[in-house]
């Protein structure tokens, strides 16, 4: 089974900036065969059947560490999806916008899933994650602590040997630090 969680860390833990708390004690609560999608809560999903997708991933890759999408607005630029016919999509935030985006990678990529190495020398960025608790409790855990988490999982996941990718035709509308 694959769970979905928005993490969020009480304000006792770490003054509420410990991400790594937050993952870690979601992942204790799942089954050992299951897997935990992650979602930042700036982040949405922009087609309905997201989740089919993450199902076909994980049985045609069961053996992987971690997944992650594309999106307009992200550091990590090899995540970054940009099209010359909408001009500065990472401001743009019509929602329908988006919706189509979503739609049409779905529709062209589908489950491609391309692999992300330490050649790129970071980590994945982790608007949405996609990992295994058996992933999970290989690398250790997520390490404690707000920034970098993400990249440092990825990271962690490589050094044990688990491939990690970029799943081309998910694409997840990113709010991240726009101001408003």
């Amino acid at each position: 089974m694959i769970h979905t969680y928005i993490p969020f860390c009480p304000r006792d833990i770490d003054g509420g900036r410990n991400l790594g708390y937050a993952y870690n004690t979601f992942m204790e609560m799942i089954g050992e065969d299951d897997w935990a999608c992650f979602l930042d809560h700036d982040a949405m999903f922009t087609t309905p059947d997201w989740y089919r997708q993450f199902e076909e991933v994980v049985a045609r890759y069961p053996d992987a560490g971690e997944f992650s999408v594309v999106t307009n607005r992200i550091g990590n630029q090899v995540q970054l999806y940009t099209d010359p016919d909408i001009p500065d999509l990472s401001h743009n935030h019509d929602l329908l916008v988006h919706r189509r985006i979503g739609a049409a990678l779905k529709e062209e990529k589908g489950i491609e899933a391309v692999e992300y190495t330490r050649a790129h020398k970071r980590g994945l960025s982790g608007l949405a994650i996609l990992t295994s608790k058996r992933a999970w409790r290989l690398v250790g855990g997520f390490t404690d602590g707000f920034l970098g988490v993400d990249w440092d999982y990825s990271l962690r996941c490589t050094e044990k040997g688990l491939k990690i990718y970029i799943l081309r035709g998910v694409y997840v509308y990113h709010w991240y630090r726009e101001k408003i």
